[in-house]
This record gives C-alpha cells, sequence and structure tokens, in this order.
C-alpha cells in the first residue's frame, strides 16, 4: 500500500488538533471524537498537554483512505515549542496549515510557511471556525496570497474553483483538447488528476478548503483532496536510508529512536550500520499511533517507526549513503539558569536536563564546572513551565529556573588563524585553523586545506568532529559562536605519542586562540513583527517603535486602523505588547516572529554587564601546552604561535 506523512501545522488555537481529530475519525481510524477542551483528544494524550489544553510534542497516527496508508503527524502550533515542530517538517511529504477564518494569519503561520516552503513541501490550507461570527473565508484567502505569497486557490471537493489562464495554461502543459475541455467547464476529476498533482508538488498550487473543525464542515471534502491529489513513491527494493524525527525515553529509560524510512526496508534481527561505522541490531521496531503501539515484524520506506536503543544517534541524523543530515532554522532566543531545589546536587538535575536534551537538542545545555551551574536556551516563558513540570514528572526533580535574559551570540567580524598545541608527557598533537565570518544564519561550517602527507584522512575527520562537538564561548561574553567557517590549514601527531582526546585539546585551544587574536562580533536577536493599531495613535506608536531601535515600513490602511511590519531587537521588543495594550486601550494586534541575529544595537552596555574574563575561563583555555626535558609547561596564547612545530 501507498504510504503518505501529511504534518498539519497552525498557530495556537487555530483547530489543528480538532482537525487531527476528524480526519481520524471521518477515515475510520477512531471510533468516537475528542476534544481537546473536554481532555480527551487522541494525539495530545501526554498529561501536560491534557492540563494545558495544548499541543506540546509531535504525534503521529495512522490512518487509510481506500487503499492508501497515512501517517497524521498533529505538531505544536504554540511558539514556544516550535522546534518541536520543526523537527518534524524532514518526515513528511505534505502539509495541512490551518488557519482561523475569524482571526486569520497569525504569528506562528508566517514562521511555520518559511520553514514549509524551505523544505518544498505541497502545502494544503484549511480555513477553519466558519461557524463563528466574523468568519470571512475570502478575506483570509487574500491575506494569505497577498502575506505569503502562497498560489492559494478555493477548492471543492477535490476539484478547484476558477484559476487564473494562465495557471489553466501552464496545468494544461500544451494539451490543447485539456485546454480546451477546462475551457468548455468540463471538469472530470480523472481528466485533470495528473496536471494538479504536478503543480502542488511543485507549489504552483495550494488548494485551499474552508469549514469548521469542531462541526467537521468542509473536512470530507479535505479527505477526498488527500485521496485524489497527494501521491508518494517509495522504493522499497533501493538500499536503506532512512532520517531520525524524534527520540524519547520509555518509563525505565531505555531509548527510543524514531525514523523515518526513505527508501528500503529494515526487518527485525536485520544489522543497521551507524554513522560512527558501528554495526547495531535490530531487536524491536514499534509502529505508534497516538499513545498507543504494536510491534511489527518489518518496516517498508514511507514509514514512520520506533526502534529501541540505536546508540550516538542524534535528531535529524541520516542513515544510509547519499541521504544528507536534516538543517534546523529555528533557534532559541533565551537563556535560563536552572536552580535545583531541595538540596538537589546539581550533577543529578544535568543528568536530567541531558536527557531531554537528547529528546529536545535546542534545549543546549550548558554546564559550569567551576560554578557548578546549569544554563539551557529555551524559546520561551512557557517552555520553561512546562520543563519544570516535565522534570518533576518524569524524574521526581524539582527544578526551578531563573528570569529568562535574551540569547545572544558572537562572530568574527575578519578571518583569524588560531593555533592550538597540547604535547603533556607522552601526549602530542597540533592544529592550526583559520576562522573566518559566514553568512548570518549558517551557524558553524567546515572545511579542510589541510595536506594528507603530513596527516592521515582519519585525524582531519577527527579535528572536525571535535569543531562540532561542542558551543565553543566567544571572547567578549562567553556566548556561542556562530556564523563561522573553520578552516584545517595544517595538522601534526606523533607516531608514538598521539592518544585519544589529543586533538580535542589540541582544536579547541586552536579555536579559542582563533577568537582571542580576531575580532569578535556580539550578536543579538530580531524579531519580525506586525502591529495593527488605531489610525489616530500612528504617530505615537511610530515614536516607541523608533525608540526601541526598530525599523519599519510605510503603514498599510486597513480601515480605521493601520498595519505597521517591521523588525527589532528582541530585547527592546519583549516588554512592548503590554505597554501597546494599555496605550490603545486593548485596541492594538502585536505579532512577532524570530528573524535571526544581528549585530547587538548596544555591545558595550551588554559585554559589561555579563563581566565575561575570557583569560579566567579555565574550561575554555586558549594557551598551548609543551614538552621540554620530560615535562609538559604552558605557553600564553599570545605568544604560542612562535612555539609551534608546523611552519607558517
Amino acid at each position: 500500500m501507498a504510504h503518505t506523512t501529511i504534518g498539519i501545522f497552525a498557530h495556537v488555537d487555530a483547530g489543528k488538533t480538532t482537525l487531527s481529530e476528524q480526519i481520524l475519525y471521518r477515515s475510520g481510524a477512531l471510533s468516537s471524537l475528542g476534544r481537546v477542551d473536554h481532555q480527551s483528544a487522541f494525539l495530545d494524550h501526554d498529561p501536560l498537554e491534557k492540563l494545558r489544553g495544548i499541543t506540546i510534542f509531535a504525534e503521529q497516527a495512522e490512518f487509510s483512505i481506500g487503499k492508501r496508508r497515512y501517517t497524521l503527524v498533529d505538531t505544536p502550533g504554540h511558539a514556544d515549542f516550535s522546534a518541536e515542530m520543526e523537527r518534524s517538517i524532514a518526515a513528511m511529504d505534505y502539509a495541512i496549515l490551518v488557519v482561523s477564518a475569524v482571526e486569520g494569519l497569525q504569528a506562528h503561520a508566517y514562521t511555520v510557511w518559511g520553514l514549509l516552503r524551505a523544505a518544498k513541501l505541497p502545502v494544503f490550507f484549511f480555513v477553519n471556525k466558519m461557524d463563528r461570527a466574523g468568519a470571512d473565508a475570502a478575506r483570509v484567502l487574500g491575506e494569505i496570497r497577498q502575506n505569503l505569497g502562497a498560489p492559494a486557490f478555493f477548492f471543492d471537493d477535490g476539484m478547484p474553483g476558477a484559476l487564473p489562464s494562465a495557471l489553466i495554461e501552464e496545468l494544461a502543459q500544451g494539451d490543447e483538447a485539456l485546454l480546451e475541455a477546462y475551457l468548455a467547464g468540463e471538469r472530470p476529476e480523472v481528466f485533470w488528476r495528473e496536471a494538479l498533482l504536478s503543480s502542488i508538488q511543485k507549489g504552483l498550487i495550494c488548494p485551499l478548503f474552508a469549514g469548521s473543525a469542531l462541526k467537521g464542515e468542509g473536512v470530507d471534502a479535505l479527505l477526498h483532496a488527500l485521496d485524489a491529489l497527494t501521491a508518494t513513491k517509495y522504493d522499497e527494493s533501493a538500499p536503506f536510508q532512512a532520517i531520525v524525527t524524534r527520540i524519547r525515553h520509555d518509563e525505565q529509560g531505555a531509548r527510543l529512536v524514531s525514523l523515518k524510512l526513505l527508501q528500503g526496508s529494515l526487518r527485525l534481527k536485520d544489522s543497521l550500520r551507524l554513522p560512527s561505522g558501528e554495526i547495531h541490531k535490530i531487536s524491536e521496531i514499534r509502529r505508534y499511533s497516538g499513545g498507543s503501539f504494536e510491534r511489527i515484524s518489518e518496516a517498508f520506506a514511507g514509514e514512520h517507526l520506533a526502534f529501541y536503543a540505536l546508540p550516538e544517534l542524534r535528531v535529524g541524523d541520516a542513515l544510509g549513503e547519499g541521504v544528507k543530515p536534516a538543517a534546523f532554522k529555528l533557534s532559541p532566543l533565551l537563556l535560563a539558569k536552572a536552580e535545583p531545589q531541595g538540596g538537589l546536587p546539581p550533577r543529578q538535575a544535568l543528568q536530567a536536563l541531558r536527557l531531554l536534551e537528547e529528546e529536545d537538542p535546542q534545549l543546549r545545555v550548558l554546564w559550569q564546572e567551576e560554578s557548578q551551574s546549569i544554563q539551557i536556551s529555551v524559546m520561551g516563558k512557557i517552555q520553561l513551565e512546562v520543563l519544570r513540570e516535565l522534570l518533576l514528572a518524569r524524574f521526581s526533580l524539582d527544578i526551578r529556573f531563573g528570569e529568562p535574559e535574551i540569547l545572544y551570540l558572537e562572530t568574527l567580524a575578519a578571518p583569524s588563524c588560531g593555533r592550538g598545541h597540547y604535547e603533556p608527557l607522552r601526549h602530542y598533537a597540533e592544529v592550526h585553523l583559520r576562522l573566518s565570518p559566514g553568512p548570518r544564519g549558517s551557524g558553524i561550517a567546515f572545511k579542510d586545506e589541510a595536506s594528507l602527507d603530513a596527516l592521515p584522512l582519519h585525524f582531519h575527520r577527527l579535528i572536525e568532529s571535535h569543531i562540532f562537538e561542542k558551543q565553543h564561548p566567544g571572547a567578549l561574553t562567553g556566548a556561542p559562536v556562530t556564523d563561522l567557517v573553520v578552516t584545517l590549514l595544517a595538522g601534526r601527531m606523533h607516531l608514538k605519542h598521539t592518544h585519544g582526546g589529543d586533538f580535542r585539546q589540541a582544536s579547541y585551544r586552536a579555536v579559542r586562540q582563533g577568537l582571542f587574536k580576531g575580532e569578535s562580533l556580539l550578536l543579538e536577536p530580531y524579531y519580525a513583527f506586525s502591529a495593527r493599531v488605531p489610525s489616530t495613535l500612528l504617530g505615537r506608536v511610530s515614536s516607541d517603535l523608533r525608540q526601541l531601535f526598530c525599523s519599519f515600513e510605510a503603514p498599510i490602511q486597513r480601515g480605521g486602523n493601520v498595519e505597521l511590519l517591521g523588525r527589532g531587537p528582541v530585547s527592546t521588543l519583549l516588554g512592548y505588547p503590554e505597554a501597546l495594550a494599555a496605550l490603545t486601550k486593548g485596541l492594538s494586534v502585536l505579532s512577532f516572529r524570530f528573524d535571526g541575529y544581528e549585530p547587538c544595537h548596544n555591545p558595550g552596555e551588554i559585554i559589561e554587564k555579563r563581566g565575561y574574563e575570557k583569560e579566567a575561563d579555565r574550561e575554555n583555555p586558549a594557551d598551548s601546552i609543551f614538552c621540554a626535558k620530560g615535562a609538559g609547561y604552558l605557553v600564553k596564547w599570545t605568544v604560542s604561535d612562535a612555539h609551534m612545530h608546523i611552519p607558517f
């Protein structure tokens, strides 16, 4: 049976989970309808989700239409859990973006649309809550076309309404009989199916449906369209390929790794080669649907399945030849200190948080050995509240979190060279690197220009792995470094004295020295915002936004209101919604979405406030260690270049 994965997305409270329930119920996968407000939704089965009435974890369910099998993935709609939403995209074939017919496009929908477009996923729209006062599907369609730039068109029962003549000509693809039939009003489904399928997959058409998920209106038409206008081709006979979509732990703490099989198949007792080269035997395969699962004996391309253990794998990792790991765009914007309560040892708290970091890599748990302190990266305050409840429920640990601060990043403004040498007695490694600024938002990249004559290839790969295995702190505030291209220029080993960990030490010191020598740049996160305010207050709001270091486009008149679209620092905008609501007596609408990092607007103030002393950071030394007369000795980073063994 053909297998298709459909993800369902929305801004929080747009009705996404309610629509998921209807799809499962009307396809026969559920015998009765659940409801979010009754805490009975099939996919929101976690106690925290029931308690809060929101989706926190991306969950899947299996359903069928005719002879076709589907996996439906319900993703979180709250911005604080958008990293969980993004991680699920790599496993999808199609997406449904739910938009409220009353509120229209909201902030999170812009983020979702950008991610779906970047992933080249075909998108269906469902305009929900048509049973509510103020619902207007035509207005929402206009917003989708104008603000998202999406080629959305009304569909009814699997077939489109009026289409532009240029698009009709493209659909017809030079087939005069097809074009004439359309112009004559003849639109038999089979006749047009292949042309529509192709256009949807290419992103030329986004079918749009309208209805009420709560009342089940419009859902049958959407299901018919999914059956008629989606198609996937997975090759079960091809060599095995898969991508890691999530990691969870069961009640006993055992690791469950979920894979989306991209091609090939897996059976019990099969041997699977991990990225490290280690061979792992498949001992159990699980197919989840909601909170329950069934054990199966074989898995085929297109399916989502969970496997026990599978050590070393991380979310986004690729298995098999020719598969690229998933690249994630969203980043946490806040940093919070973990505060263990009741005398709980910090290391015990760290152990639990590390386990949660496996499941959500964006937590980025930072441990300071000297102060025995823990910091984590998060998307927002709601995520911190959920984390605290999760730690209490799963590990019986009471861990509170301090007030979150802005998560700054650092990079370099110009290229710099760093060199690290590590040679205590009976150890040896030397690494030379060039650190160059990368494009904004590119993260860390690695290039290799070192000769294979002096250093065998496996050491080149070892150095590369050390570059990516940790967050390297910057020289200004100790914030994580980003947007750098790290180029390996040279390396040296010793046949007798080079041991495991030597190149780790040399690589870390080379990066650190390069940062110390270079011109560092402090980066801060930015929001893109949309502010809708009464026209009479335009001058005051414009003045406020300028004082908050924001830039914005010319105002757009919307009846008695104006809309301002712009961007500004997260640090200045965080508290503005409350101030704007007070100014406009609740008559304003202000929405944010993350819009990348830019040079900090007040670096001196932040650097002074952080008070980071780079040379006092003992866990991240830039100095090198050399050996003479049977003993190691330290050479300061400021003069260590002159002591290096590799000429430059």
